[in-house]
């Protein structure tokens, strides 16, 4: 799962996410949008706070083989 769903399925707005995981709400908006990769760091705590819903290889925008476009 995307974070952006993530947050929708648990009507979660940046600011409240960005509470959770301890960074601005400016940079929980550009993970969401996809314009920026979190840091290590930031990705172990998006992992934990979303209870592995959303992973690191979605945040690291890593395909999972047999997925990548034909």
């Amino acid at each position: 799962m995307d974070l952006a769903t993530y947050m929708t399925a648990n009507d979660l707005d940046d600011a409240a996410m960005a509470a959770k995981i301890g960074r601005s709400r400016v940079a929980v908006s550009r993970y969401r949008r996809k314009l920026e990769i979190p840091s290590p760091g930031t990705i172990r705590m998006i992992v934990e706070v979303s209870g592995g819903e959303v992973t690191a290889n979605e945040l690291l925008q890593i395909e999972p083989a047999g997925e990548a476009a034909q």
